[in-house]
């Protein structure tokens, strides 16, 4: 949905045609389905004028078991022209090759954060056993966001073009790892020029972890990171089985910051016992699966 700075609805942005409406960034072909996460507005080339919308992707193909919302592929980067918003076309940035193993192919896009002429690109991997995940970084200049040849990765020591390399800046020992989505912010509470991010409470373990949110802070984008700190329990809408409803994927956003606050959204959904659908649940209760919005002070001891 697209809105003016009125608040009001202008149109609808779909794919297809109206007759077979279908996903504005179309499935790729051979399967699978693309999920949008980040988004910036950047030059269309370093130092240009005109602006353009660019758009992370994370690209999925079918899978089952731990895999059941897609096993990993790759990052694509869809070009959006302003203003009318017209799909120009999707690059990818992280393909396959990166790593054999799909539990251990990084799709990076859970947070984008621009610092001076860079946008640096957290991701995570996805194993299908571990509680946690490992976050990633890579960089890519102002401007050349979809332009595969200009990121870099963080190897531990340096930034290097080759995806396969990439080291993590946030492991999965014991309670230093994060959900496969997180969020990340720079210039938080009173630490200056700091870096925060938020993610799920891994520590927790099952879904122990998909009810609390934590936070790590850096001084750099790559890290060391320091943390967990805090622990945040947001509010879950009540249920005949609460203990299944579950809080997860934290958003930071800035531009509605105030008083020394970050909003910070969340979102809400059922994850039953193995094999038990959540469609039912979730279609019948319309508390369920939608975002919610908290406030979070963040100090220099914890957010």
């Amino acid at each position: 949905m697209v809105t003016s700075r009125s608040g009001r609805p202008e149109r609808t942005l779909t794919g297809g045609t109206p007759t077979a409406p279908g996903p504005y960034f179309p499935d790729p072909p051979g399967g699978g389905w693309r999920w949008p996460v980040q988004a910036r507005v950047e030059p269309r080339t370093p130092g240009a004028a005109e602006r353009v919308v660019r758009v992370l992707l994370w690209r999925r193909t079918p899978g089952t078991g731990p895999w059941i919302f897609g096993m990993p592929y790759g990052t694509e980067v869809a070009t959006l022209s302003l203003p009318g918003l017209h799909l120009e076309r999707i690059d990818e940035t992280v393909g396959p090759d990166a790593a054999a193993d799909p539990g251990r192919r990084v799709l990076y896009g859970a947070a984008a954060v621009r610092a001076g002429r860079w946008t640096y690109v957290y991701g995570a991997d996805d194993p299908p056993s571990a509680p946690a995940s490992r976050a990633y970084l890579a960089r890519a200049p102002v401007g050349r966001l979809a332009d595969r040849g200009s990121w870099r990765f963080w190897d531990g020591t340096h930034w290097q073009p080759r995806a396969d390399r990439a080291a993590p800046v946030l492991r999965d020992d014991g309670r230093r790892g994060v959900g496969s989505a997180f969020t990340v912010v720079r210039d938080g509470g009173g630490r200056s020029r700091a870096w925060v991010l938020f993610t799920m409470d891994t520590g927790g373990g099952g879904t122990a972890g998909m009810r609390t949110l934590t936070g790590y802070w850096a001084c750099a984008p790559e890290g060391p990171w320091h943390g967990p700190h805090g622990r945040i329990t947001p509010p879950r809408p009540p249920a005949p089985d609460p203990s299944h409803v579950v809080a997860y994927n934290p958003q930071a956003h800035p531009g509605s910051t105030t008083d020394g606050t970050l909003r910070l959204s969340y979102d809400i959904n059922w994850l039953g016992p193995p094999g038990v659908p959540a469609d039912p649940h979730v279609n019948g209760d319309v508390d369920l699966y939608r975002p919610r919005f908290l406030r979070v002070t963040m100090t220099d001891t914890a957010p």
